[in-house]
């Protein structure tokens, strides 16, 4: 098995980098590029679920999630539609000069080929993240 591991800094406080996690108007404005036209639902508590899909390309993920740390961690799996393989997402949030450090463990992938895919994924995601001012 293979894991991802990616450290990306924010400058924006983190309760408001965990909002932009947590919140699904906010995690469907950043996490796809914004031609897909995303929409999310986040159940931010354990055993709630989450999804993002894409009206253009048709494209879907989503999981259970399994572990909540408010403002700090949270912990959810990841399952394409209709994609055998599921793997498990680490979000972890930590006050770094005057801003958020966020780190992202991404494990459980049976494939190189796959886990590379979703590494060029994440650094996408993640050079798109804003926070909104709130």
């Amino acid at each position: 098995m293979s894991t991802i591991r990616i450290t990306q800094h924010v400058s924006a406080p983190r309760a408001a980098v965990w909002r932009s996690w947590t919140d699904p108007d906010e995690l469907a404005a950043w996490f796809w590029p914004p031609a897909w036209e995303a929409s999310a639902e986040f159940d931010a508590q354990p055993g709630g679920r989450w999804r993002l899909s894409s009206v253009v390309t048709g494209m879907a993920v989503g999981g259970d999630i399994a572990v909540v740390e408010p403002e700090t961690r949270i912990v959810f799996t990841w399952q394409w539609d209709g994609d055998a393989e599921e793997t498990l997402v680490t979000v972890t949030l930590r006050d770094a000069d005057g801003g958020t450090d966020v780190e992202i463990v991404h494990e459980r992938f049976a494939e190189e080929e796959t886990r590379a895919g979703h590494e060029q994924g994440w650094h996408d995601c993640l050079a798109r993240l804003t926070v909104p001012s709130t």
